[in-house]
């Protein structure tokens, strides 16, 4: 073995290093600080209860008690909490009389049991229509005089009528058309015309509360009402007057100024409000689908500056923001609902409305999968001209459109980018046209020449990820890429039947195909935190060497007559966990080699993955027992746990080395317990594994010694899925976490060893 080895020996000794912190992700702002921020806001809410479920209200009767249970609901507190079941008591007792109040309640009762509290909601929303003015707002209730004049009301009271009544609608509440038309009426009449709102009237002194709330409230009308002249589904999978729509550039203009305007440590243009203020940013920015206002990425900034704000959140105090429920409530509603995982971006490919025919199609889907997934999900628009860390935030990247676009080298570079970093890239031919198929099957063939689109069969796990389907109306066409079906088209319109949301029978089947699409992307797994930054390793998708690097440890990839690179960043995943972790010193691309090439022998460690059965001639057999007798390590795995891969291997051993036998690798052994890496006990799996191995907790692996060392591990369930860090819905594997760690020791022990 060359002097390499020696170099990374010496390295690693010298470093002494004694790996104990979890690998997370980086970032100004982690995901732990969120949750242990919201905790604490959950602690302090709590401990501000009455004993008969209320909080002390201001002025108007339950209003601080609705707000803090939907508060606490949207902070992940369980619905049977003895608090949330005390508040729900207290609520049941409040009358309708108040808009705030009442706005409140129905968000709270849909939030709890929107089918348990169908009659409270219908109750309270009646009364809302009720109360609405004829200029389409609010006032503070009934008793308003401002009604009894027939003036307006304020636009505060009427974007919390309209979240009120919105809430109700999407429990299944009856909600009169012309109650949205007004509002919308209202919102429309009173912007001014730099595109802001203010508390009352249409005047100059706009302000960042009442901007959100009008770009929210806006949003709700044009959503309830339909703003979409889209009609119907024709035999050819078409909608009529598909991208068609009543045009509301208010929203425009509001957006502008929100985008011109934000700031998080304050209300802009106001001297108060704050929290108020952020709670507001968040609900425009959900119903928007955005990720910035202008170049402010709106959920971090304002994180950043509520935690910053938080009083005594790591000193024994209570977790409050100005020492106040309310403005507490508005915080963590902020936190938990703006923090809400994506599932999607939505891919803007034009400067003009080309990328997006069916407008409400992702809101509709994603409101119609709700918790389906283990917990709420949200989507979001994202630009060409984003980063492919950013557009890997959410699992799948969805393309639409009636045409398909004509894209630049560097941006084809960038999907295929997002597609081996482990992204799921959706493409769907609105209105089932032939144009946007045909240049989405070129795209795919410039970015894999070898790897056609096949239509996915009915035994594919698409059709059984949450519903039980099967092909039929609506055609599936995949690619493989990896250990996944990492490119999913739908040739036939989904989108129209999302936008429309009520066609019968169709729209209820696309949703339910939408939603195996979601299940399967994900693997069925909780999302990644909206908090983490995605960093991919240098060099993950060019096939050039790093360079060679004196000293520096080099993995050798071996080829086989299987599928032998089935996960293509595992290595380079793992040389940056070492280099990042371990202080190792290690080149990103791996050595591609052949069992019998003498190259092989100027890399300490080898690695073996596949998923189908494989054989070795006798020459390559003898070159690979010469490697391992001379001091080299191979390192090998099942990708997903597929049982032919295995038996393959173990065959492999047995040929190689007749006298001897492969055996488990215990607790003991210095791989499970390494004095530089991890000491690993229990292990978590993958679903698909846990599933059928509910008993399984620790690591499974085995290895072969040759002159007192393991000179070769063997795991059956999968490490390179983990390492790779995709969403794989049917690997029998590891997690990430888990499979990094193990990954680090056995590499470690080779160099040690």
């Amino acid at each position: 073995m060359p002097s390499s080895r020696l170099s990374l020996i010496i390295a690693v000794a010298l470093a002494q290093t004694v790996i104990h912190a979890p690998i997370a992700s980086a970032g100004d702002l982690t995901p732990a600080e969120v949750r242990q921020s919201i905790e604490a806001g959950v602690r302090f809410i709590k401990g501000r209860q009455n004993p008969n479920g209320s909080w002390p209200d201001i002025t108007q009767l339950g209003g601080v008690t609705a707000l803090a249970t939907l508060a606490l609901i949207n902070a992940q507190v369980p619905v049977n909490d003895p608090a949330i079941q005390r508040a729900l008591r207290t609520l049941e007792d409040v009358p309708n009389q108040f808009t705030y109040t009442v706005a409140l309640k129905i968000a709270v009762f849909a939030a709890a049991d929107p089918k348990g509290y169908r009659r409270e909601i219908q109750k309270a929303a009646d009364w809302l229509v009720n109360g609405q003015m004829k200029g389409g707002s609010w006032g503070y209730g009934n008793l308003d005089p401002r009604r009894a004049l027939g003036g307006q009301g304020d636009n505060s009271n009427t974007q919390y009528a309209l979240l009120g009544l919105h809430e109700a609608a999407q429990a299944g509440a009856r909600i009169p058309k012309i109650v949205w038309n007004r509002a919308q009426q209202h919102w429309t009449g009173t912007q001014s015309a730099a595109g802001g709102w203010s508390y009352v009237g249409r005047g100059k002194s706009a302000t960042g509360s009442m901007t959100a709330a009008g770009v929210a409230s806006l949003i709700i009308c044009g959503n309830q009402v339909n703003e979409s002249l889209e009609d119907g589904y024709g035999a050819n999978g078409a909608a009529r007057r598909c991208g068609q729509y009543r045009q509301h550039p208010a929203i425009a203009k509001g957006l502008k100024w929100l985008g011109k305007n934000f700031s998080a440590k304050r209300n802009p243009n106001a001297s108060s409000w704050h929290h108020y203020w952020l709670y507001g940013v968040e609900r425009a920015g959900i119903l928007a689908g955005l990720k910035y206002f202008g170049p402010h990425d709106w959920y971090r900034e304002g994180a950043e500056n509520l935690i910053n704000s938080q009083g005594g959140r790591f000193f024994g105090g209570g977790g409050a923001w100005s020492r106040s429920v309310v403005d507490t409530s508005f915080a963590l509603l902020f936190l938990s609902k703006g923090r809400r995982p994506l599932l999607m971006n939505k891919l803007k490919w034009s400067d003009d409305t080309r990328w997006n025919p069916d407008r409400h199609d992702c809101r509709n889907l994603v409101a119609y999968l709700g918790d389906r997934l283990g917990e709420p999900v949200s989507w979001q628009v994202m630009g060409l001209d984003a980063s492919v860390e950013e557009w890997l935030q959410a699992p799948i990247l969805y393309i639409q459109g009636h045409q398909f676009p004509k894209l630049r080298k560097h941006e084809r570079q960038k999907i295929l980018r997002f597609i081996t970093g482990g992204g799921t890239l959706f493409a769907e031919a609105c209105c089932s046209k032939k144009r946007f198929r045909k240049g989405f099957e070129q795209l795919v063939g410039q970015l894999f020449p070898e790897n056609p689109l096949r239509e996915l069969g009915p035994d594919h796990p698409i059709w059984s990820a949450l519903h039980d389907l099967k092909p039929g109306r609506w055609p599936l066409f995949g690619l493989e890429s990896g250990c996944r079906t990492s490119v999913i088209f739908s040739p036939r319109d989904l989108s129209c039947l999302w936008e429309q949301a009520d066609v019968p029978k169709l729209s209820e089947e696309a949703f339910k195909l939408g939603s195996n699409i979601a299940a399967y992307a994900t693997g069925r797994e909780p999302l990644r935190d909206k908090l983490a930054v995605v960093r991919l390793p240098p060099g993950h998708t060019i096939e050039d060497d790093d360079g060679p690097i004196r000293g520096a440890l080099q993995f050798a990839q071996i080829s086989h007559s299987g599928d032998w690179k089935p996960d293509p960043l595992a290595l380079p995943r793992l040389a940056e966990i070492l280099r990042k972790n371990a202080n190792v010193t290690v080149v990103a691309r791996p050595a591609y080699l052949a069992p019998d090439d003498p190259k092989l022998l100027d890399h300490p460690v080898a690695f073996m993955t596949g998923h189908f059965a494989f054989e070795m001639n006798q020459k390559e057999r003898k070159a690979l027992r010469r490697y391992l007798e001379r001091g080299g390590f191979l390192f090998a795995e099942a990708c997903c746990g597929r049982k032919a891969f295995t038996d393959s291997f173990e065959n492999l051993m047995r040929r190689m080395f007749p006298d001897s036998r492969m055996h488990a690798i215990g607790p003991g052994h210095a791989i499970r317990n390494s004095p530089f890496g991890y000491k690993i006990e229990d292990v978590q799996y993958r679903p698909a594994l846990s599933r059928e191995r509910p008993d399984l907790a620790e690591p499974v692996l085995v290895g072969l010694d040759i002159n007192g060392r393991t000179a070769v591990v063997f795991s059956r369930w999968g490490i390179s899925c983990g390492l790779e860090d995709h969403k794989c819905y049917t690997c029998r594997g590891l997690v990430p976490d888990d499979a990094r760690r193990i990954a680090v020791n056995i590499v470690l022990y080779a160099l040690m060893y």
